[in-house]
């Protein structure tokens, strides 16, 4: 078993995959980083429901892939952070018309609080239909340089309020901001939690069940054009990651390597293709036919940065994606 594949590893179809997206606002006037238009989310759900897409629980697809049983080729589970009114007053009443599922990440403190743009207790149990709720904290802050005690507090003291008020059983915690450092990732390990990141990419059997990928919806991440592209796509076969963890120094060039679970052909190694945004190609070294390396061409500023790497599959349209999340901090 390798470093990176914490699902149970068998003879597995291809077939066994999903694509996560992650929603935060519906709201027309909302922070265009975190939001989609109403308008906008009902052509989302149109193209799943006329593309023959499943849109399943969150909690199903990650029982098939710990089970290691089948999941649908189209194969879609729908999250949402945070917990904002907007969810109530105008994604849930789409998700009805459509009957499809969601999950939503709360943190609870807001909700305890009473915070005017969040959701209530009351009205995430009213749309326990087809929203579950998990964890996303107490207080929504940066978890990475935390000490464990404090990380442990923010996560079990969340899950046991989510059990009084809505009876939760699932340990499923998405990361604030989708940042974590090695003692978050401990430490949600350590209490059996399945994580959730913010970076994109398909989830198959070798994803890390601590750091599972999710598709942003929103602004330009959130258009027609790219998100046939994203819901269409397939785990990159990567057996192991190296660094498996984000944080990095301001002005660092990380050396990212890829060990991949299968030979990559000649053609798949000419196509893999990796983007850092505001910067040229990286530099691409192939070790053999089944490793890789990046590295960014430029130093990364502070703050979040993206390598995205893709190359075609032989189904036309779908694309491996892989996408390594790196959090510059300030020495």
């Amino acid at each position: 078993c390798s470093l990176f594949s914490i699902f149970p590893q068998q003879a597995i179809a291809e077939s066994d995959h999903c694509v996560l997206l992650v929603y935060h606002r519906f709201t027309d006037d909302g922070p265009r980083s975190t939001s989609v238009s109403p308008e906008l989310f009902r052509s989302h759900l149109s193209y799943l429901q006329d593309n023959d897409f499943e849109v399943l629980p969150l909690d199903e697809v990650i029982d098939a892939l710990q089970a290691n049983t089948s999941l649908p080729d189209k194969c879609v589970s729908l999250t949402a952070d945070d917990g904002y009114l907007s969810i109530y007053d105008n994604a849930y009443p789409l998700l009805k018309e459509f009957q499809m599922p969601m999950a939503v990440f709360v943190a609870t403190e807001a909700i305890d609080q009473h915070y005017p743009a969040m959701m209530s207790w009351t009205q995430l149990g009213e749309m326990s239909d087809l929203i579950a709720t998990y964890n996303h904290g107490v207080s929504h802050s940066h978890l990475a340089g935390k000490e464990s005690k404090e990380i442990a507090a923010e996560i079990i003291s969340a899950q046991i309020r989510l059990k009084i008020e809505l009876g939760v059983q699932f340990k499923f915690f998405a990361y604030p901001y989708g940042e974590f450092d090695d003692a978050a990732y401990d430490q949600l390990q350590a209490l059996g939690f399945v994580g959730f990141g913010q970076q994109s990419g398909a989830i198959g059997v070798n994803s890390d069940r601590f750091n599972l990928p999710r598709y942003a919806m929103a602004g330009s991440y959130a258009k027609m054009s790219s998100f046939a592209l994203k819901v269409n796509s397939l785990p990159m076969p990567i057996a192991s990651e190296e660094p498996k963890l984000m944080l990095i120094s301001e002005g660092d060039r990380p050396l990212l390597t890829l060990n991949f679970t299968r030979p990559m052909n000649a053609n798949e190694r000419y196509q893999f293709a990796c983007f850092v945004a505001g910067q040229e190609a990286p530099e691409m070294n192939w070790i053999g036919v089944d490793k890789v390396t990046i590295q960014a061409s430029k130093p990364l500023a502070k703050g979040r940065s993206r390598y995205n790497c893709t190359v075609p599959s032989k189904q036309k349209g779908r694309y491996y994606w892989y996408s390594k999340l790196w959090l510059a901090q300030a020495d």
